[in-house]
C-alpha cells in the first residue's frame, strides 16, 4: 500500500523547507545574475567568469532558478524569464532589486530568531555579514520598491480633496507623498524622517517634478516639534517599530498638531484582537522582534484606543490591500 503524507506532514515540510526557494532567489540577486543576463543568454561558465563565482556553483544555482520559473535555459544558455525581466533587473520599471537585498539582510537576521526569543534582544547589524548592512539610504530604496503599488492604491482610496497642508511622518523615500501630491494639485506635503533617508526622498521628489510642493524635514516625531495646523497627518508602516506606549504618545502629539477637523491616518499591518491571525501580520511581528527593541504588530481596537485617549474620533477604516489597512480619525 502506497503511503502518502498527511495534511499536517505536508504543512510542516512546506514550512520547514521554505528557506530553499528564498535563498536561491536572494543569492542570485546578490551575485548580480539577473543584471548579467540582461543583454542576452550566457552559459554557467560565462556567468561564473563575469561574476567571479565558481562554475559548478553557478550552474547549480541557475538550474534551480530555471526550476523555480525565474530563468529559462536553451541548450547551455541561461536567459532571464518573465519574472526576472519584470522584477529582478535593476533597470526594470517594477524592479524589486533593492527590496531583495533588504530581504537578504532580514534572512540573515532571522537566522538568529532562536537567540532573540531567548534573550528578548534584537539582532544587531554587527552580528551579520557587513555587506548586508549598507545603511539607511539603501533601506529607503528597498521600501520604495515595496511601497509603489500600495502608495498608488492608498492615494486612489483616500479623499484628500479639501486637504491643503499635510505631514507625512516617517515618509521614507517619499513614494506616498508623491502619489498624494500627483492626485491633489493643491496639496503641500512635508515629509519628516532622518537625513540619510530624506536624501533618497529628495531625489524621488525631483524626478517626479514636485520639488515645490513636497518638502523634507529631518527630525524625530517623538521628540521634535511637529508644527501645527495640518489638515492631514499620515503615518504608514511606522507604528510596528515602536511600543504601544510610544505609539499612543505619538498619536497624542499628532492630535495636537492637527487643525480643527483635521484627520490622522495610520496605515499598517493589523492583527486581530485575539492575535490569532492573519498569519502575515503575526509573522511581521516576528520580524519586529528580530529587528527592533520594542516593535510589534497591533490590533484595530488598540489603535482606536490611542485615538480615543488623544481626543480623536475614529472615522473609518480603508482596506488598501489584503495585508494593509488604513485607520482614519478626526480631531
Amino acid at each position: 500500500m502506497k503511503e502518502t503524507l498527511t495534511v499536517s506532514q505536508e504543512l510542516v515540510d512546506r514550512l520547514a523547507g521554505g528557506f530553499r526557494d528564498a535563498q536561491v532567489l536572494l543569492a542570485a540577486t546578490r551575485l548580480g545574475v539577473f543584471d548579467a543576463l540582461e543583454q542576452g543568454g550566457q552559459s554557467a561558465d560565462e556567468l561564473a567568469g563575469q561574476l567571479d563565482a565558481d562554475p559548478r556553483g553557478m550552474r547549480i544555482l541557475c538550474d534551480a532558478l530555471v526550476g523555480l520559473g525565474i530563468l529559462e535555459r536553451k541548450d547551455e544558455q541561461y536567459r532571464n524569464g518573465v519574472p526576472a525581466k519584470e522584477c529582478l533587473l535593476s533597470t526594470s520599471a517594477h524592479s524589486k532589486t533593492a527590496q531583495m537585498h533588504h530581504m537578504a539582510r532580514l534572512y540573515a537576521k532571522w537566522g538568529f530568531l532562536y537567540d532573540t526569543v531567548k534573550t528578548g534582544s534584537p539582532v544587531t547589524d554587527e552580528t551579520i555579514d557587513p555587506q548586508l548592512s549598507p545603511g539607511r539610504a539603501a533601506f529607503a530604496r528597498a521600501m520604495a520598491d515595496s511601497a509603489r503599488v500600495s502608495a498608488d492604491l492608498t492615494a486612489s482610496s483616500l479623499d484628500l480633496a479639501n486637504v491643503g497642508k499635510m505631514l507625512d511622518i516617517g515618509g521614507g523615500p517619499g513614494v506616498f507623498a508623491i502619489e498624494f501630491a500627483r492626485r491633489n494639485p493643491e496639496l503641500e506635503v512635508t515629509i519628516l524622517d532622518d537625513e540619510e533617508t530624506l536624501s533618497v526622498a529628495r531625489q524621488n521628489i525631483e524626478n517626479a517634478g514636485l520639488v515645490g510642493r513636497i518638502r523634507t524635514r529631518p527630525g524625530n516625531a517623538f521628540s521634535d516639534d511637529l508644527g501645527s495646523g495640518y489638515d492631514f497627518i499620515f503615518i504608514s508602516n511606522v507604528i510596528h517599530i515602536f511600543s504601544a506606549a510610544e505609539n499612543a504618545d505619538l498619536v497624542r502629539r499628532c492630535a495636537e498638531a492637527l487643525a480643527p477637523g483635521g484627520r490622522l491616518g495610520i496605515k499598517d499591518f493589523f492583527v486581530d484582537p485575539q492575535r490569532s491571525g492573519p498569519s502575515w501580520a503575526l509573522l511581521f511581528a516576528v520580524n519586529m522582534l528580530v529587528n527592533t527593541e520594542r516593535g510589534d504588530c497591533y490590533s484595530r481596537p488598540e489603535i482606536i484606543s490611542w485615538f480615543d485617549a488623544a481626543g480623536l474620533r475614529f472615522r473609518e477604516e480603508i482596506v488598501i490591500t489584503e495585508r494593509s489597512q488604513l485607520l482614519v480619525a478626526e480631531r
